[in-house]
């Protein structure tokens, strides 16, 4: 339909038309309001988002003009909406009603994840032509509210462009919200949908730490804070019983809303029960999401609780169970009644009316033992009982002897306080007559708890009598166990109260009564009162020996103190063992229970050592009996301990004593050693612990054997302290042999440049302990030597040590010592490019080293005798060579004749060398790096000095030498001359050599008639000598040249050829003299 139709329609019909689109406006302008609220995190307050008069102001010059209508349910006029005025527009239109916009696809829906709080505005899927955003504006329209509670007015746009549903959140439960659905396109905004929705109400949650759940027999009560801006009409309260299954109707609270929290009460319940109990919140019959849960009433209390002792560490608990208790198990918890500590908790099943309690239980101590029925979570009132279990009974009833108060003490061991509580004990004494004695008496405290305690009471008791004794402890009127017993009573004995002493005397054992008066009186109290004056004192003797030859016979002796006589056993064997007992009887023959028992071993018999026969490793002695009387020879033997001057055993053994004398010899000792014989004669066995042996110690006889060759030398070391020196230590010998003269220092250099030698070192005899020194010179540095030391006695020479600890040291090597001597120069030599210098191999020394090699150095001068050192400088003191020295105006020092040198210790007797400076002029066709001899600079000035080396990087330096200055050069015309002519002469010589091998091969076939083969080579090389020196000299005249110069200089080359056609070496000459 056009515009122009549109407005022909009569008034009612057009504003019936215009509400689609003043709905879609509406939301149009929520989801602007939204997206300003999101871009600005603020919200628009109530009077920038009323309605007034149905003016849209959407932006500062755009309004939109419709008429007037109402909101259907609540009947109060609709509000003008007011955008926010950052969306800008210039532009003023007119409402509209969009027909093609279905208003379905607006559909505004609780979201299923929280229906309380969180909407959900379904967008169109398909873009629409018309609108590019969308606006969900949201107002809270709750009635019965104060302004103050409800909730401000928002507006939310989708979080991002082209989704399809705008989520409005943080709503309040229970409110009732009117959401306007606007459209906006290019500065126009128009109301789409406008609906009202009723959020869900929400339960309170009285599993919370602020809510309370309250339980008993037969009710619950719930109590929480309700759920803050949440608006509700009534909570639905549904319970029922699990277990049976019992239904009970539904309750309904109503909701006060002054109030801020809700109590809710369930009575009419069974005890021990579990209920599903749910609350739900309904407003306007909707309800909102339920709170569930699991409650259950207390059970009841159990009854008749009893404890009955099961033993020492155990008891039982028994109780009984009330109907209809409905508990599904039972807690028993136990402690100390006078004790705030920890209890001790047992569970138990509900099938059970009784417990054995045996952990943590201490004997003698009250304890309180509780008992609750648990249902679940839920437990039923306490039944408590009070309970004092038996203490431990005593242990060890005896009687025993105070000495010190003449009397007898009953003693019984009671538990220690932390075994079992202890108060008192209690004993009954009933004699022969029947006549009982009851006595209580407190327990003696221990020094810790730990300890076992004790508790003693005199009593007046006859020795020889019969009783019977009974005793039980008692805490807290809790009686034990009963312990009796019943025995005859002993006289007292003991050896050191009654003061006697037992000693071995003549060949016997004597027991004396003590001499002093004071302790003979005391004595004949303890007699009187705990012994008895009609019993007696006996000993016995019975021999143990097994070995004699004839049996020995018991002895027997008794006495009393009033007899003033020592008892006395004689004729007892020497060696020999005796089983010896003292004890009481009285007179009715009851015996001490306490008794002196022991075995005695009488004292063993003495020998006597002598030494027969001394040598160097051996030695004999021999052992025999000083007498043969009253001895027991079967149960003694000697040992012969033999011990070196350092307490080191050489012979240990055991001889048995026999009446012949016994001959020991001792082999395998250590020559000049002290020895001592150490001699101990035994009686017993040493395993026998009934009898114990009886030692006699000998007086030690000393010896010393004679002197021997020593041994080899102990912890030797070598230390270097130059290249020719070394500093050797040692210790002596550990087995000397005698006394040490000196030692013998063996060298043995291990290159084979030098043969073997010894040195000899002094020793002090007054120093055999300490470590010996030795400074060994006249070594080459650089080489290896073995060396070993041997000790020296009168006896001769010792061993020498072993190869494997023979020492072995290779000397350091140090640049050689700098000569004293220069290099000299042969002043009659000096060429234009060359010069002949000597020296002597005496400038040669290997005190720090064999020699390698020796070079040549060629240094030039400047007119006041300063060399150029920039070459060292520039390459870290390494020396140049001829072709790297090229490029220098002035030639800094540089290599000119390398050569190895014999690895000899010494250069005696002592060689002149001469060697040719300048004389290879084919240096400049090889490498520049390789050491060549060549030419020196015509009219320069030079210094040489003479280089040794120990190794690549160990060299010294004679001093330079004399300065020489080479010739000055010839003129350009000579030197061609020169070339020339030596050119002719090469021609020349090559001809003769051709010829001259012509003529030796036509005349092979001839055998010579004289002289040899060697004689006639030379004489030809002689004359074609002859005829090149006067070639040479032809072609030099013709030249114009000085004849007599350059014949001589050719003459000296052809010279210096080597026969056979040998060439010279290469790169210089050298000449020995």
């Amino acid at each position: 339909m056009s515009r122009s139709s549109r407005a022909m329609l009569p008034l009612r019909i057009y504003c019936i038309c215009m509400i689609p689109l003043i709905l879609l406006l509406r939301l149009s302008y929520a989801g602007a309001v939204e997206t300003s609220l999101l871009r600005n995190e603020t919200t628009t307050s109530d009077k920038q988002l009323s309605l007034s008069d149905w003016r849209f102001s959407i932006f500062p010059n755009e309004q939109i003009t419709t008429s007037r209508w109402e909101w259907n349910t609540s009947k109060t006029p609709a509000q003008i909406l007011s955008l926010p005025s950052s969306i800008g527009s210039s532009s003023e239109v007119s409402s509209r009603i969009l027909h093609d916009l279905p208003l379905n696809e607006f559909a505004v829906e609780k979201d299923v994840t929280d229906p309380s709080s969180l909407l959900n505005v379904y967008l169109p899927q398909a873009p629409s032509p018309r609108f590019r955003q969308y606006i969900a504006k949201v107002v809270d329209i709750s009635s019965n509210v104060e302004h103050a509670e409800k909730d401000v007015n928002r507006t939310f746009v989708a979080s991002r462009p082209g989704l399809e549903v705008i989520n409005i959140y943080g709503l309040h439960p229970g409110h009732q919200y009117s959401i306007s659905v606007i459209g906006r396109r290019d500065g126009e905004s128009e109301l789409i949908k406008e609906e009202s929705v009723i959020m869900d109400p929400v339960a309170p949650d009285f599993d919370s730490h602020n809510a309370t759940v309250i339980s008993s027999h037969t009710n619950i009560t719930l109590r929480a804070l309700k759920p803050e801006k949440a608006i509700q009409d009534t909570f639905r309260v549904s319970y029922v019983q699990m277990d049976p299954l019992k239904y009970f109707p539904k309750l309904d609270v109503h909701d006060i809303m002054e109030q801020r929290h809700i109590e809710i009460y369930l009575g009419n319940l069974s005890p021990g029960h579990d209920y599903n109990v749910s609350v739900t919140s309904l407003i306007n019959e909707i309800e909102g999401k339920p709170w569930t849960g699991i409650l259950t009433t207390s059970p009841l209390s159990p009854e008749n609780v009893s404890v009955t002792d099961l033993n020492a560490s155990c008891v039982q608990v028994a109780w009984s169970l009330p109907k209809r208790s409905g508990a599904d198990r039972f807690s028993i918890s136990y402690g100390p009644e006078k004790s705030d500590g920890r209890t001790n908790k047992l569970d138990v099943s509900s099938s059970e009316t009784t417990a054995d309690v045996c952990g943590n239980l201490q004997p003698g101590v009250t304890f309180v033992f509780t008992i609750v029925a648990q249902k679940r979570h839920e437990t039923s009132e306490p039944s408590t009982i009070t309970y004092t279990l038996k203490p431990k009974p005593p242990e060890n009833l005896r009687v025993v002897v105070d000495y010190p108060k003449r009397k007898f003490r009953m003693t019984m061991d009671v538990p220690s306080e932390v075994e079992s509580k202890v108060d008192e004990c209690q004993v009954s004494i009933v004699t022969e007559g029947f006549e009982t004695v009851d006595r209580k008496v407190g327990v003696e405290e221990a020094r810790n708890s730990a300890l076992t305690r004790r508790c003693s009471l005199f009593v007046d008791l006859q020795p020889g009598r019969r009783y019977e004794i009974s005793a039980v402890t008692i805490s807290d009127g809790a009686a034990s166990n009963k312990l009796a017993k019943g025995f005859a009573l002993q006289p007292a004995f003991d050896m050191k109260a009654f003061g006697l002493n037992l000693q071995e005397e003549n060949s016997g054992l004597q027991l004396e009564w003590p001499n002093n008066e004071l302790t003979r009186a005391r004595l004949a109290d303890i007699w009187q009162n705990i012994v008895g004056n009609d019993s007696s004192l006996h000993m016995r003797v019975d021999p143990q020996s097994r070995t004699s030859r004839w049996k020995e016979q018991s002895k027997q002796f008794e006495s009393r103190p009033s007899d003033n006589e020592p008892l006395f056993v004689p004729n007892l064997r020497m060696g020999s063992c005796y089983k010896v007992q003292i004890y009481t009887v009285t007179k009715s023959g009851i015996v001490s229970s306490q008794r002196f028992e022991e075995l005695h071993r009488m004292s063993a018999p003495s020998v006597n050592i002598t030494t027969d026969e001394i040598a160097k490793v051996t030695a004999a002695f021999r052992v025999a009996i000083d007498t043969e009387k009253n001895v027991d020879a079967d149960e003694c033997a000697v040992s012969l301990i033999v011990l070196d001057m350092h307490g080191a055993s050489v012979y240990d053994r055991s001889l048995r004593l026999s009446r012949q004398p016994a001959h020991v010899l001792l082999d395998g000792l250590r020559p000049y050693h002290k020895y001592t014989i150490n001699a101990q004669v035994k009686c017993g066995n040493s395993g026998e612990r009934s009898c114990a042996p009886k030692m006699r110690a000998m007086e030690q006889v000393t010896f010393q054997t004679r002197q021997d060759r020593p041994g080899p030398v102990q912890n030797l070391t070598v230390r270097a302290l130059n290249p020719y020196s070394v500093q050797l230590s040692w210790f002596p010998p550990a087995l000397a042999n005698g006394i040490i003269t000196h030692y013998i220092v063996g060298i043995h250099p291990m290159d084979e440049v030098d043969n073997d030698w010894s040195v000899n070192v002094g020793a002090s005899p007054t120093h055999m302990d300490h470590t010996v020194d030795a400074i060994v010179d006249n070594f080459i540095g650089g080489l290896k030597y073995r060396m070993n030391v041997r000790a020296v006695t009168e006896a001769g020479e010792g061993d020498i040590s072993a190869i494997s600890d023979a020492v072995i040291i290779e000397m350091p090597l140090l640049p050689p010592p700098r000569p004293t001597t220069r290099i000299e120069i042969l002043r009659n030599t000096v060429r234009s490019t060359g010069v002949t210098v000597r020296y002597s191999t005496a400038m040669f020394n290997t005190k720090h080293g064999l020699l390698r090699k020796y070079s040549l150095i060629v240094g030039e001068v400047t007119d006041n005798g300063r060399m150029n050192e920039n070459w060292i400088f520039e390459h870290h003191n390494k020396t140049a060579t001829w072709g790297q020295v090229q490029r220098f105006d002035l030639w800094p020092p540089y290599v000119a004749v390398e050569s190895p040198v014999e690895p000899v210790r010494k250069f005696f007797p002592s060689r002149v060398i001469s060697e040719v400076i300048g004389v290879d002029s084919t240096c400049e066709d090889i490498d520049a790096e390789v050491v060549c001899n060549g030419p020196l600079k015509a009219g320069a000035a030079y210094r040489f000095k003479l280089r040794m080396y120990t190794a690549p990087l160990l060299w010294t330096d004679s001093e330079y030498s004399e300065i020489v200055i080479t010739e000055a050069a010839h003129s350009a015309t000579t030197v061609g001359s020169v070339l020339i002519g030596l050119l002719v002469l090469f021609i020349a010589s090559l001809l003769s050599a051709v010829v001259l091998f012509v003529w030796n091969k036509r005349n092979k076939s001839c055998p010579p008639t004289y002289g040899s083969a060697q004689s006639s080579k030379e004489s030809q090389w002689a004359a074609v000598k002859m005829m090149m020196a006067e070639r040479a000299a032809d072609c030099l005249a013709k030249l114009g040249l000085d004849s007599q110069h350059a014949a001589s200089s050719c003459a000296n080359a052809a010279n210096d050829a080597p026969p056979n056609g040998l060439t010279a070496p290469f790169g210089h000459h050298r000449r020995l003299h």
